[in-house]
């Protein structure tokens, strides 16, 4: 496991690379987020958290910024059952399993998942680069309240 300042290092090269200034608002950005790491947190969690330390950020910035990291590959979109989008800081090819009552989201790694074949609709010129398997149903705790209610 990478350590918290290993973490922000990678960040911090990554968006120089790519020609994005490092400001105190985006390490604020991503520093929520590795706070609230794995419960894959949305846009919002990620406002509220960033907004004890800079007030006057608007919610639009926060928006952007995590658009501008998933197109830098700093960090990974999953949406769990078309809702509002979180985000995940393990950019490793995972997978996920999503609780379609709480939305908790849990990260899978199995080789198998990562070793599955491409569609036979990929063979007609489509390029598959990556792919990631999401499985919904009911964790543990919801699957008595649903049974009961």
């Amino acid at each position: 496991m990478k350590t918290a300042q290993k973490q922000q290092d990678e960040f911090i090269a990554r968006c120089r690379r790519a020609g994005l200034s490092v400001t105190h608002q985006r390490l604020a950005i991503f520093e929520a987020m590795m706070a609230n790491g794995d419960v894959h947190p949305s846009a919002e969690v990620i406002y509220h958290s960033v907004r004890e330390r800079y007030p006057t950020i608007s919610f639009n910035t926060i928006y952007k910024n995590l658009e501008t990291f998933e197109a830098l590959g700093i960090v990974v979109k999953v949406n769990p059952l078309y809702n509002e989008a979180r985000y995940d800081v393990d950019v490793k090819p995972h997978h996920h399993l999503i609780c379609r009552q709480c939305k908790t989201i849990v990260d899978v790694y199995d080789k198998k998942l990562d070793a599955l074949p491409a569609p036979e609709e990929a063979g007609g010129g489509f390029h598959v680069e990556n792919w990631t398997v999401q499985f919904t149903g009911l964790c543990a705790e919801c699957q008595p309240a649903v049974a009961t209610g």
